[in-house]
């Protein structure tokens, strides 16, 4: 098939277009990974065929527009391109859906959720499901969202296991990404605080400065190096939400994995999943306090076998829930059924 895919999120793109490519079809995004020079290092060139480069040719050809950045009403799609596509997959926006319907509505039409606006975007989600919009959910909490909309299909997001290096935990240090966390997530910035200090700890990305650890922006090698080298990882920056890439990605990589309890952060709406996709003790640790979470460190810094153990089981749980096995049969079946 051939499929646009319109972004809002890079890493999540670089996953989601890199496995559909690697089913089989052929994929233009309008977002990262548009253009080469648009792309900002938080993930690798994805391989383009020569069937979409002619795609990518036939978009500007055909009268269409699109810069990163910009606001979908700024896109500038036409109905001759539109007719060269099998299906439109857009991530989150239903501006730019309910913008270009009059276009959109000749293909099917996917809407990719990712977990944003749960407590606002359920009419948005009703009004394109009675157009026809096909609506892909990230997560069975989802369900929990005020006005709930339904779903035609959950995919959760997707990891390519094989996208990680082997874990070898030789530095005893403590890691989390997160990209402003005190602006983001300031309860959770204030435990981080204090379940590290005085620790060894790594706070990887950009906008943290101050911030215990911090080293700033790191580029995808660095990531995977960090993740494979450093004892720990500990999940304390978006805990009210059902699940984040940075959860995904610890988990995958091996590294032992402790989360701080989602019920430490007062929160309007119960949408947390991962709580439910955790076995604490077997694939994972949950500590109740930053003080239960430093005595958790302190084993893992003392103990590299129990660190080991604890970071393979959660390799293996994370594989079962978002890895290509899982997830590329669910993209398919999707996909067949247009």
């Amino acid at each position: 098939m051939r499929i646009l895919y319109y972004s809002v999120h890079a890493v999540l793109e670089y996953d989601e277009v890199g496995l559909l490519r690697r089913l089989g079809h052929e994929v233009l995004s309008l977002g990262e990974y548009f253009d080469a020079a648009l792309r900002q290092g938080m993930r690798p060139p994805l391989p383009e065929s020569p069937a979409e480069a002619e795609l990518r040719a036939a978009f500007h050809a055909e009268g269409c527009r699109f810069r990163r950045f910009c606001a979908p009403e700024e896109v500038v799609l036409t109905p001759a391109f539109l007719a060269r596509c099998d299906a439109v997959v857009v991530m989150h926006s239903t501006r730019f859906i309910e913008h270009h319907w009059e276009v959109l509505r000749s293909r099917p039409v996917i809407l990719r959720c990712i977990g944003v606006d749960l407590d606002s975007a359920e009419p948005r989600i009703a009004a394109l499901r009675a157009r026809g919009v096909k609506v892909v959910r990230y997560a069975a909490t989802e369900e929990r969202a005020p006005g709930y909309a339904g779903a035609d299909a959950l995919i959760r997001f997707h990891k390519d296991p094989e996208a990680f290096l082997p874990w070898s935990g030789h530095q005893r240090q403590v890691l989390m990404f997160a990209m402003a966390l005190r602006r983001r997530f300031p309860l959770e910035a204030a435990l981080w605080e204090e379940t590290v200090a005085g620790l060894p700890a790594v706070l990887a990305g950009a906008e943290n400065e101050g911030s215990t650890g911090a080293v700033g922006f790191v580029d995808h090698d660095r990531q995977r190096a960090l993740l494979a080298e450093s004892r720990a990882y500990l999940y304390a920056s978006g805990l009210h939400i059902p699940y984040t890439l940075n959860l995904i990605e610890a988990w995958m990589a091996g590294i032992p994995l402790i989360a701080l309890d989602d019920r430490l952060i007062p929160r309007a709406l119960d949408v947390a999943e991962w709580p439910m996709l955790l076995r604490p003790g077997h694939d994972s640790l949950l500590a109740r306090s930053p003080a239960e979470a430093r005595e958790m460190l302190t084993a893992l810094f003392d103990n590299h076998g129990f660190a080991a153990r604890l970071g393979a089981e959660g390799r293996a749980a994370a594989i079962r829930l978002f890895g290509t096995p899982r997830i590329a049969p669910q993209w398919q079946a999707l996909l067949q059924s247009l």
